[in-house]
């Protein structure tokens, strides 16, 4: 039996940017006086890492000197720099942050004259830049999709590449929402944006090409197929496609062989297990055949292939 089958796509939405992991968040808080012990309102707290690339945000202290912050990513370390006119600049170096329960970080702020002969000289305070206001938006972004509010969230997304348009984490957040909402355009729209501006978010493949499929552009799926299949080399999809295209030329020793991988790479792989199963019955290997095409029928009772599975068994005795 010779079947075409439509090739697979793994499709890995991300709803939230890349540093957005569940149980990850790490929230912050503190006070900030002066040498008094007097709060002190209007500090701006700026915090960067290294190990996310365009990440800053900032955030200002209140009038009892309180302020507050979320990271979405506290398994990574960040810089904080606390800057106000008239008092000497502080800076915090790779500070880590818990994942379990607030971080506490009170800093104390110096007016130039009581700071210590060689340690350091006043910071002007500056006004946060429009990158500066992007990256908050982003940040509001993720914290609207961890809650669940994608339209919050795709609304505070938009808003933050129209500030800073090289923040290729809201793009690929942008291109998941839209995909959700099946708008074809604006997800390949979106998704071309964010791996033009970082090539390594290959994760946007798949659903890039299933956009275009989805939107009838066979030249770009075909492009962004190509593109997931060098991304993916060793991926359960790609190897399975493999062995659909060894069965469909006859050559079931070398489709029994991928399709064997793709199921071993991923177990509850259905239509793998029947086509598994459909290269042994070519090759009257019916104990392993009847295996693989019940398996199939476990995992997806009412599936496009069902009857033909029912269809066979009974000559697999």
């Amino acid at each position: 039996m010779k079947k075409t089958v439509r090739a697979l796509v793994a499709l890995a939405v991300l709803l939230a940017a890349a540093s957005a992991r569940a149980g990850t968040q790490g929230r912050v808080t503190g006070k900030i006086t002066d040498s008094a012990g007097k709060p002190v309102e209007g500090v701006t707290i700026t915090i960067t890492t290294t190990a996310i690339r365009n990440f800053k945000m900032t955030t200002q202290s209140k009038k009892d000197g309180s302020y507050g912050f979320i990271v979405n990513d506290a398994t990574i370390r960040y810089d904080l720099k606390f800057e106000k006119d008239g008092y000497a600049g502080v800076g915090i170096d790779k500070k880590k942050f818990s994942t379990s329960e607030i971080t506490v970080v009170d800093q104390k702020m110096l007016k130039p004259s009581e700071v210590p002969a060689g340690e350091g000289v006043p910071a002007a305070a500056a006004a946060p830049s429009t990158n500066d206001l992007a990256a908050l938006d982003y940040n509001a972004a993720v914290d609207l999709l961890n809650a669940g509010n994608k339209d919050g969230a795709e609304a505070k997304l938009l808003e933050a590449v129209g500030k800073n348009p090289d923040l290729p984490q809201a793009w690929q957040a942008l291109a998941a929402i839209s995909y959700e909402k099946k708008n074809w355009a604006k997800a390949l729209e979106y998704g071309q944006k964010a791996v033009d501006l970082d090539p390594t978010m290959t994760q946007l493949y798949g659903m890039l090409t299933d956009s275009a499929e989805k939107s009838g552009d066979k030249k770009a799926a075909a492009e962004w197929r190509k593109k997931y299949d060098e991304a993916n080399p060793d991926s359960p999809e790609l190897i399975y496609n493999k062995g659909i295209e060894a069965y469909n030329k006859g050559k079931m020793k070398d489709a029994e062989a991928s399709l064997t991988k793709a199921v071993e790479a991923k177990p509850d792989f259905a239509l793998a297990h029947f086509w598994l199963g459909m290269s042994q019955f070519s090759l009257n290997k019916k104990a392993e055949s009847k295996e693989h095409l019940q398996k199939y029928l476990e995992l997806d009772p009412n599936g496009k292939e069902a009857a033909t599975a029912k269809e066979i068994l009974p000559l697999l005795k």
